[in-house]
């Protein structure tokens, strides 16, 4: 077999250093510690001795790797190497014709891809040597297959590529699908089309999904509070304490909830019926205690005795990159929140259902970019709005 080319892949229009790893799992694992140390690992391997599996990591699966339909010949060479042969484009690149492969992270655990090793070339054969595809790019679902992740030339020896995706590969807790395409064919006298590939390596580390609170709610009728809250990546044997207080800094456990199996996400409520006499303020909060002894904390509803006479922000906060938004209703109803820019562009719109009383909604704020903006609250017609700071 060759020796290794070292080769550097372009991605997002800049060059990426590739290192030289060798197709055994121990050289494919010593890579993943130099691209980041203490961190990185294989989570997918493709070896393609005679097998199109390929092994995940601890918290995840790969998936086998093949060609599309779009290349018609499809074969190992000596059961050490998988070539797809003909149906490469002489021009730019063809979206129907890639080598397919993929990583799922288990229920309830996410990856972070740190790096895709690719070990490749185009066939030898033809005078001069060297036919099939001269270019190749790596694109994923992702962004539907919409732009390169990196790309490069292809020579007829191997190569070895390594290519950092960059941070839109991280916290993913579904399918990552990545296409390998072949383009600019060129085919010598003699020579045979084809794209031919010795091994694949994902690195990246799997982990426990985050546990998230992402809305608590509490309405008030004469004798009773009833709080409720929604949870995400709830794992089992996860303990809620239902907290009250009276002014806002000492609270009491009132009663817990354990979950008995893994949530992706879930909606819990509780009923306190033991409301104090003579109390005309009271704040509730939820303290979840994770399996490991870690503890999280909800965001704070606090509930008048009085009647609210309007909808209203009772209050915004910014936590990590979502806003919180604590709204109190007169009675319950459909509304819509949204998040606009100052000169007045709908930036993000949510249609929600609440309860009489207070209501905290979570809104993702990832997708905007660091600025002031307004959080404003509709039913029929404008009820309230509030400006915050992300």
């Amino acid at each position: 077999m060759p020796v290794p080319v070292l080769k550097t892949a372009t991605a997002n229009g800049r060059s990426v250093r590739s290192f030289p790893i060798g197709k055994y799992v121990c050289s494919v694992l010593l890579h993943s510690l130099i691209v980041l140390p203490c961190l990185s690992q294989a989570i997918g391997i493709w070896r393609f001795n005679g097998a199109l599996t390929g092994t995940g990591g601890a918290y995840n699966t790969a998936s086998t790797a093949d060609f599309s339909a779009g290349i018609p010949t499809r074969a190992f060479n000596s059961g050490m190497e998988y070539f797809g042969e003909n149906g490469w484009p002489a021009g730019a690149l063809d979206p129907n014709a890639y080598l397919q492969f993929s990583v799922t992270p288990n229920t309830g655990y996410q990856v972070d891809i740190s790096s895709i090793v690719l070990r490749i070339r185009r066939s030898n054969t033809g005078s001069p040597a060297g036919s099939g595809p001269t270019s190749w790019s790596l694109r994923s679902s992702v962004d539907g297959y919409a732009s390169d992740i990196a790309s490069n030339s292809l020579s007829y020896n191997y190569a070895l590529f390594t290519v950092t995706p960059g941070s839109s590969f991280l916290n993913r807790y579904t399918t990552v699908t990545f296409r390998l395409y072949g383009y600019n064919m060129l085919v010598n006298s003699g020579g045979i089309s084809r794209l031919v590939v010795d091994s694949i390596a994902i690195n990246g580390i799997g982990e426990v999904l985050p546990v998230n609170f992402t809305g608590i709610k509490a309405f008030r009728t004469a004798n009773d509070v009833t709080v409720k809250w929604q949870m995400n990546n709830v794992l089992e044997g996860t303990r809620f304490n239902v907290q009250r207080s009276t002014n806002g800094v000492d609270y009491t456990t009132l009663n817990n909830i354990t979950e008995s199996e893994y949530k992706t996400t879930n909606a819990y409520n509780y009923l306190d019926d033991h409301v104090p006499v003579g109390s005309q303020l009271l704040y509730y909060r939820i303290q979840g205690v994770l399996p490991s002894g870690k503890t999280i904390l909800s965001s704070i509803v606090k509930i008048s005795s009085e009647a609210t006479i309007q909808a209203l922000i009772d209050y915004t906060a910014v936590q990590g990159q979502s806003l919180l938004t604590a709204l109190q209703t007169p009675e319950k109803g459909r509304y819509t929140l949204s998040i606009i820019s100052l000169n007045g562009a709908i930036l993000q719109q949510r249609s929600i259902e609440v309860e009489a009383g207070i209501n905290v909604i979570t809104l993702p704020l990832n997708a905007l970019v660091h600025g002031t903006y307004v959080v404003r609250l509709t039913n029929n017609m404008l009820v309230d709005s509030r400006k915050f700071v992300w």
